[in-house]
């Protein structure tokens, strides 16, 4: 955790109020997020999960429901007991790669593949040539019928960064046991699917991953206007709800281990695809690093510095270099889907691969450091709390509150923009 404090009064004089105004909307979004955990809840019928939580006299289940609702104090206890930090953390702007993509992006394909061991070898020692930007990797890409535990054999070859594996996928306990107690591997477990669904299965997966001893990034991926509200901060209450139900299970299971913050919030097109491509993508993972550098201190991952881009085109390379200045500019702690993603997510490509590493050295090269910090004009919604009681875990889209709110991140974007904070967006 940073001290805002003394980071907003070295900051230029012209940002103090919005920084602070910036400090108290992240405050309340935590309190918000306290109050939906304790009032709107939780849906599960996992009966270990139950039983974790109740066993805290903090939380309870109501079957006729099938919700469970965490008091505050057990949120406080859980962030008091987690872990601040970790063997390997490199501090702010640390970016990655990696979310197993399902495709190998191929110029000559006739329709999308994954990739095979061999072409996994090979691009685990490309990411070796390039460490030196590339500071953490999950699986590059998925491999065809792909055993888990052989993928992560691959990837062990590379050292002097952190690996990331989803122990879920696993087929027994020797696989999940293989990286316990090592602090260069992490395992990134999403327990809850938005808006507010515990996945039981994953749940389990996420104990027994505990129980062993691992380390946890906690993960979700909440889609704003889908399964989020359309507004930056409701969708950034939903995302910290479901990684802080995670936290407290996990916390309660062993506590002290370390549950990295990994909700990933999204932009939506209209259509309901991602959009990688939009700056209130990168605005937005910003923003939930920021509420936890500046609020609870837990140690961070975001989702950013990509592409909506099908192919390993000018355009591709424009976003990725667009997005990264813009979280390292802004600030993250650590940052995923950084090198050589396309499509939303869809495919890894080589070529944008090395296309991205490059031009990261050379934005590394000609920024000057530290940047002070900036403002993020984070639009407020004084009416998160009230959507996400009404709507819960139902379709967010159907909502009123989407469709008033559905140029909200538009809006954010073109006011960062305007206020001389990012260029211009090039037309395409």
């Amino acid at each position: 955790m940073i001290n805002i404090d003394k980071a907003i009064e070295q900051a230029p004089d012209e940002f103090h109020d919005a920084l602070e105004a910036e400090k108290e909307t992240y405050k309340g979004i935590h309190e918000t997020t306290k109050a939906v955990l304790a009032e709107v809840g939780i849906e599960t019928r996992n009966e270990a999960v139950i039983s974790i939580l109740e066993g805290t006299g903090l939380a309870g289940y109501d079957a006729s429901v099938g919700r469970i609702y965490l008091l505050p104090d057990l949120i406080d206890q859980s962030i008091e007991s987690a872990a601040k930090t970790f063997s390997g953390d490199e501090g702010m702007n640390t970016l990655g790669i990696g979310g197993i993509p399902p495709f190998l992006y191929r110029e000559t394909d006739a329709y999308p593949l994954p990739a095979t061991y061999e072409e996994l070898d090979h691009l685990i020692k490309l990411v070796g040539e390039n460490l030196d930007v590339v500071r953490f990797l999950s699986q590059p890409v998925k491999v065809h019928k792909g055993d888990p535990l052989k993928c992560n054999q691959i990837m062990d070859q590379l050292n002097d960064c952190i690996k990331v594996t989803c122990s879920a996928y696993m087929e027994n306990d020797a696989a999940v046991k293989w990286f316990a107690g090592r602090d260069d591997w992490h395992d990134s477990i999403c327990g809850v699917k938005s808006p507010l669904i515990c996945m039981d299965n994953m749940m389990d997966a996420l104990i027994k991953s505990a129980q062993a001893g691992n380390n946890l990034r906690l993960t979700t991926m909440p889609l704003a206007g889908r399964t989020a509200p359309q507004t930056p901060e409701a969708c950034i209450v939903i995302t910290h709800a479901e990684v802080m139900f995670m936290l407290a299970v996990a916390q309660t299971v062993n506590p002290g281990m370390l549950c990295m913050f990994g909700g990933m919030p999204c932009t939506t097109r209209p259509d309901g695809d991602l959009d990688y491509s939009h700056d209130a993508m990168n605005l937005l993972n910003v923003a939930v690093a920021r509420l936890n550098l500046w609020v609870t201190g837990l140690p961070t991952v975001q989702s950013g510095g990509s592409t909506g881009e099908k192919t390993p085109n000018e355009q591709a390379l424009s976003d990725g270099k667009r997005g990264r200045r813009l979280l390292c500019d802004f600030g993250v702690h650590t940052a995923r889907h950084c090198f050589g993603v396309l499509d939303n997510l869809n495919f890894f490509s080589e070529e944008a691969f090395r296309n991205d590493c490059q031009a990261q050295r050379q934005y590394l090269a000609s920024r000057k450091d530290p940047i002070a910090l900036i403002p993020l004009y984070l639009p407020e919604d004084n009416q998160a709390f009230d959507v996400i009681q009404r709507v819960a875990s139902c379709d967010y889209h159907v909502d009123y509150h989407t469709t008033a709110n559905l140029s909200a991140f538009d809006n954010w974007a073109r006011k960062i923009v305007d206020r001389g904070l990012l260029p211009e967006k090039p037309l395409r």
